[in-house]
């Protein structure tokens, strides 16, 4: 077990070291400028037909029928309040349904409720690095979340964050790092997670980002079960035309776990709209 815990924090810090080294990079976590803002409203959707562990029905000594599909709305803001301040809010609708042996289970309204800021302390070899601290209220039972989520439930979460921006052949590249410890209410583990995301923009107006997102139980769950989950996420953003809709751009992406334990073998489908004001 503890074997395991140290893996899966291996694994994660290795990510995070190998995105610092990269040279040719920028990043997109700097401050807005006061009075700006950004509101990214997403739509999500979820399937999985398998756990990453098998589970046995005990009576005929098969594997249990899975099958699990959620849908989210969220809306995601930031906002900016001063030089190096930005206020941080996001709000979820989440409906989901899981089916397994003993029944089928469904989750239906607001989900979560988040808010924090983020603090630009400065720059150093072209790195502005900043502190992000976010709360999120958790505000109904969540299924399938190896952590064990309720309602009422709270994270508050401490990050630190890295971000630089280059050129590279001509074209705009950047790189934004995350490593975050959330401390969790209610008897569930801490989480450690280290994000890493890679952009680039190709011509005017349109961005591709890839995404590293690694996350890890601190310690075993309550039922003895160690919770990590290490995914690869693609998306493209393209801007609207200004004459019609200035400032809003759309994006369309996949995200998928490629390894894991005590989680489900999740494949995601994200299409998004995005306002700068």
């Amino acid at each position: 077990m503890r074997q395991f815990i140290w893996r899966g924090t291996i694994v994660l810090f290795c990510a995070f070291i190998l995105s610092f080294q990269l040279n040719n990079v920028r990043a997109g976590g700097w401050p807005l400028a006061p009075g700006t803002g950004e509101l990214i409203t997403t739509v999500t959707r979820m399937r999985a037909n398998e756990r990453t562990e098998d589970k046995v029905d005990l009576t005929t000594g098969k594997v249990s029928p899975y099958r699990y599909r959620k849908t989210e709305i969220s809306s995601y803001l930031e906002l900016g309040l001063f030089d190096s301040l930005t206020a941080i809010g996001e709000l979820a609708h989440t409906k989901e349904r899981s089916e397994l042996i003993v029944g089928t289970f469904e989750n239906n309204g607001i989900s979560r409720l988040k808010a924090g800021f983020r603090y630009s302390i400065g720059t150093w070899e072209d790195i502005l690095f900043s502190v992000q601290p976010l709360v999120t209220l958790h505000l109904e039972d969540i299924n399938e979340n190896p952590v064990a989520i309720h309602n009422g439930d709270m994270d508050a979460e401490l990050a630190f964050v890295l971000a630089r921006s280059d050129e590279i052949f001509g074209l705009d590249t950047f790189s934004v790092q995350e490593v975050g410890w959330s401390f969790r209410d209610s008897g569930r583990p801490d989480e450690f997670r280290a994000d890493v995301t890679f952009g680039i923009k190709p011509r005017p107006g349109t961005m591709f980002l890839l995404k590293s997102l690694n996350a890890a139980a601190i310690e075993a769950l309550p039922n003895e079960k160690v919770y990590r989950a290490n995914k690869l996420a693609f998306s493209v953003v393209q801007a609207l035309p200004k004459e019609s809709m200035p400032g809003a751009s759309i994006e369309a992406g996949i995200e998928r776990l490629i390894d894991g334990e005590g989680t489900i073998e999740e494949t995601a489908y994200r299409i998004g709209l995005w306002y700068r004001f």
